[in-house]
């Protein structure tokens, strides 16, 4: 008898260790999975906040370009004379075959403008011709391409 005793007793160690190293393992997997979940959602907010940001930039300035087409306008249906009355204000008026194009921008942020293009027909109807986002400088990359080269 004391011979089954010895053996539940030896079970009863062995099974105890493994559980506990199983426990522990799903403790480091449930942390590393948290770290990550956190990681991942800060990174997240940070994409957020820029994207709403780039995202108000654009909308500012979308406003303000509207504002230079209500002034073209404005300034065509005041008559004979509006190419130059523009050119004073800033705009460059080009004479053209089918009517005059009247070009500026519009600054979104240090990185980015809003270059419009209007058609003034003879009839005196505006077509937007253009209304594109451009960079405004050399375009950088954040990453050296001599970093991705394994030697």
């Amino acid at each position: 008898m004391p011979n089954n005793a010895n053996a539940k007793k030896g079970t009863f160690g062995t099974t105890m260790g493994v559980t506990s190293i199983i426990a522990i393992l799903v403790i480091l997997v449930l942390i590393v999975f948290s770290a990550l979940s956190i990681t991942t959602a800060k990174a997240d907010l940070t994409l957020s906040e820029k994207t709403a940001a780039a995202t108000g930039d654009f909308y500012k300035a979308d406003a303000v370009a509207e504002e230079k087409v209500a002034e073209v306008d404005a300034a065509v249906r005041a008559g004979p004379g509006w190419q130059d009355r523009l050119r004073e204000a800033g705009y460059a008026v080009t004479p053209g075959v089918s009517g005059d194009t009247v070009t500026y921008e519009v600054g979104i942020n240090s990185q980015k403008t809003l270059k419009v293009a209007l058609t003034v027909a003879v009839d005196g109807r505006i077509d937007r011709t253009l209304w594109q986002t451009l960079p405004t400088g050399e375009w950088e990359p954040d990453l050296d391409v001599g970093d991705l080269i394994m030697e």
